[in-house]
């Protein structure tokens, strides 16, 4: 039997944790017991993860890939608003107050997006001067700052693609996609302009030139523009060679990753699995 509702629940995603030690850094003074929290556990048999805290379930999986683990947070939460997490963030001690916020000042809000900061205490990037997200606001979107009515989105039938994100078949643009199925369904989504975690620095998206980039972002190029897909790998490329970020001698070899990755999404969508 489902627990009671709660107005607000944090849905963390992580993987191989045998104990809560982990939470004591992601909130204030290591205070964790004020929140409803689901933590999604990735593992296998020998690593369980076991909660003795009222406010905190768990449930374990042997399941893989963060946008399963999204998805699976979703379908089993109980907050009427939640908030989407990793492991390794590190809120602000007003959290649900600045999230439930939101929706007092957006009443028809069915997803609001936040702020994050560096460590050192600066903006995580240049945020848009938008209030309600526009289709060129939502792409700056980062995935832990993203809050939502969940049972607008289970009747909605929107979740995050199982495609997109690390241990996917396309190993980023998880956030993105989800944010892009909210706009195509046309939830009202807003952007508050306040700072609700801090968050490392470094980003598994900031490998611009990698292999893997390429074949998620031909991938995306396909879902997003179809048979045009083919041109925005080769401008991307052009790109990358212009910045200095690839030598020339490697741009063929980088388009044809990024054409590969095409190839798949196409694969997908013909064998029924993915709809553009």
């Amino acid at each position: 039997m489902k627990p009671v509702s709660v107005p607000f629940e944090i849905l963390i995603s992580t993987m191989f944790r045998s104990d809560l030690s982990f939470l004591e850094t992601m909130f204030p003074n290591g205070d964790y017991s004020v929140y409803p929290i689901l933590i999604i556990n990735q593992t296998d048999t020998a690593q369980l993860l076991v909660s003795t805290q009222a406010n905190v379930r768990i449930i374990n999986t042997e399941e893989r890939g963060l946008p399963q683990s999204r998805n699976m947070a979703i379908q089993n939460a109980i907050g009427e608003v939640c908030l989407v997490a990793d492991d390794d963030v590190m809120y602000v001690p007003d959290l649900q107050s600045i999230v439930l916020g939101g929706y007092t000042t957006y009443p028809d809000a069915v997803v609001v997006t936040f702020q994050l900061q560096k460590t050192n205490g600066t903006l995580f990037r240049k945020y848009p001067v938008v209030t309600k997200h526009t289709n060129a606001s939502y792409k700056t979107v980062n995935g832990v700052v993203i809050s939502f009515k969940k049972d607008v989105l289970l009747d909605k039938d929107v979740l995050y693609n199982p495609h997109f994100g690390l241990g996917a078949t396309f190993s980023g643009a998880n956030e993105y996609v989800f944010m892009r199925n909210v706009m195509k369904a046309k939830l009202p989504a807003y952007f508050v302009s306040a700072v609700i975690l801090t968050h490392p620095e470094v980003s598994s998206g900031q490998d611009l030139g990698s292999d893997r980039l390429l074949f998620l972002r031909g991938g995306l190029a396909y879902k997003c523009y179809g048979i045009w897909s083919y041109l925005w790998v080769l401008k991307y490329v052009f790109f990358l060679v212009r910045h200095q970020i690839i030598k020339t001698k490697y741009a063929f070899a980088k388009a044809k990753k990024g054409f590969s990755g095409i190839k798949k999404y196409k694969q997908l969508v013909a064998s029924g699995q993915e709809r553009r």
